[in-house]
């Protein structure tokens, strides 16, 4: 099947609309659309290196600055809600007290962490925690 651009435009906005593609997934594709012409962009200045012919002004070495600062642009950094901060933060107090215990001491916490949860896995960790 062949689409032109304006066909694809038509058919990406139905298919959001329709909740059969979400907004994330195409935001990804075109995320990665740009390393890949990153990548190939540092791949064309090496080959034309090679060919004795400069890729830009400053040959290579701007051409591959230019592709890492591509890559760099097109990375997003993306925020975390409260609840997956506050679980990430509890997970870190977890292994922090766990890797300090005895293997024996750990089966034990790890025990309370399946039949009662992490916070009562916490409770015990801190009990027979070693300073």
């Amino acid at each position: 099947m062949k689409l032109d651009p304006r066909q694809s435009h038509y058919v990406l906005q139905t298919l959001l609309a329709r909740r059969k593609v979400v907004a994330r997934h195409v935001k990804e594709i075109l995320r990665d659309w740009q390393k890949e012409i990153a990548a190939l962009r540092e791949r064309l200045a090496t080959l034309e290196e090679l060919g004795g012919r400069t890729a830009a002004k400053g040959g290579r070495k701007t051409a591959a600055k230019a592709a890492r600062k591509a890559v760099a642009k097109a990375r997003v950094k993306r925020r975390l809600s409260p609840r997956v901060q506050a679980l990430r933060r509890r997970q870190g107090q977890y292994m922090g007290l766990v890797r300090r215990l005895t293997e024996a001491e750990k089966a034990r916490v790890r025990a309370v962490r399946v039949k009662n949860g992490l916070p009562a896995a916490i409770r015990l960790a801190l009990s027979l925690g070693r300073s």
